[in-house]
């Protein structure tokens, strides 16, 4: 006959295999500076993309509202580039920050699960090990 605590730790490791093993391994094949790098990157490429979509947008509404020609590299910095640096610079600060965070926490919540999961498996190759050796008593094998 099965034992309860048997049935109890094998459906734990099922649940957690069926559900986050293979998202915790994808995570985990990277250290967690990289982890969080790459996905910093992406997060900041994403702002990037978004801001210069909306300059882009800002700067055909400035050309076709005022109609300002830049003579000079200074003057086209000064209308077109300046007024966007500042902005975009506060906002990648404040996505990098952000993103630093969720996913430092979701490396780490997938770590502890992930140990979890191996501390679980562990008590129950022990305790199968110990099934085993009293199945050997019984049968007056040792």
């Amino acid at each position: 006959m099965t034992d309860q605590n048997k049935i109890i730790l094998m459906t734990k490791l099922a649940l957690y295999e069926k559900k986050d093993l293979e998202k915790d391994k994808k995570i985990m094949a990277y250290y967690i500076e990289d982890y969080i790098y790459l996905n910093n990157l992406k997060a900041r490429l994403g702002f990037t993309i978004v801001m210069l979509i909306f300059m882009g947008i800002d700067i055909l509404n400035t050309i076709v509202t005022d109609i300002v020609i830049p003579t000079s590299l200074w003057e086209f910095v000064k209308i077109y580039v300046s007024p966007y640096v500042l902005p975009w610079g506060i906002g990648i600060g404040i996505y990098t920050a952000i993103s630093t965070y969720i996913y430092g926490k979701k490396y780490r919540e997938s770590q502890r699960r992930y140990l979890e999961y191996r501390k679980l498996s562990r008590e129950l190759d022990e305790y199968e090990q110990e099934e085993m050796s009293a199945e050997g008593d019984t049968y007056g094998v040792h």
